[in-house]
């Protein structure tokens, strides 16, 4: 399960503290969003988002309604404590996975009310970009730190040989980026079906632009000279 309350970030820190074989993982939209995101964009610039975007003015940030299903997921969205816990267990070593918690659905299936909408948003295309915003842009963790998160990390736990690392002999699984890019993300550029996301119209920095498997390129950004 997806952590994304304080108290379960301390008390996977106090088990590891004594010793317990145990790891925990983060999504983006945990350590990014809060619950006033579901009461809408202006209940959340107004107070939690104002450190994402400092100095932009809240009408050049991305609106959305209250009760927007986009921001129904499973765990919930919680308080600002929760979001800061969760970075800062990502911070000190105690959070040692990030994950995407990628969960597509048709847009019939979520343009309905928000007690009868499913759980879930897509997360694969925004979750490098919103990772290197709340933690390497911000200072909280070096690039290598966080991309050990994404690839060595999940590969060690979970015992996968070949994974994760650019060593002689590995699969040769690479993902290319481009730390600084400047982006918005639009449904247009979805690769995937599903466009149920809470972040259309936010302007990201940080995007994969390749992507290698077994040692071929299977997918380059268009925008790129050759691409």
């Amino acid at each position: 399960q997806h952590l994304s309350a304080a108290g379960s970030v301390q008390l996977l820190r106090e088990a590891r503290r004594r010793g317990v074989p145990i790891s925990g993982e983060a999504c983006p939209h945990h350590f990014t969003l809060t619950d006033l995101a579901v009461a809408g964009s202006d209940a959340f610039w107004a107070q939690d988002g104002q450190a994402l975007y400092p100095g932009v003015p809240v009408a050049e940030l991305p609106r959305w309604p209250s009760y927007d299903t986009h921001c129904k997921m499973n765990p919930p969205l919680r308080g600002a404590a929760d979001r800061e816990a969760i970075l800062a267990g990502l911070a000190d070593g105690t959070i040692e996975v990030l994950a995407s918690d990628h969960a597509p659905h048709c847009n019939y299936q979520k343009e309905v009310e928000f007690d009868h909408a499913p759980f879930g948003i897509t997360g694969l295309e925004t979750e490098l970009a919103l990772s290197l915003m709340q933690l390497v842009h911000t200072g909280r963790l070096s690039l290598a730190a966080v991309i050990e998160k994404f690839t060595t990390h999940p590969a060690r736990l979970l015992r996968l040989s070949g994974k994760g690392t650019l060593a002689p002999g590995s699969d040769g699984d690479i993902t290319v980026l481009d730390p600084d890019r400047r982006w918005v993300w639009e449904p247009a550029q979805t690769a995937s079906r599903a466009t149920n996301s809470p972040f259309y119209g936010w302007p990201l920095r940080g995007r994969a632009v390749a992507t290698i498997v077994a040692g071929r390129c299977v997918w380059q950004d268009p925008t790129l000279a050759g691409g």
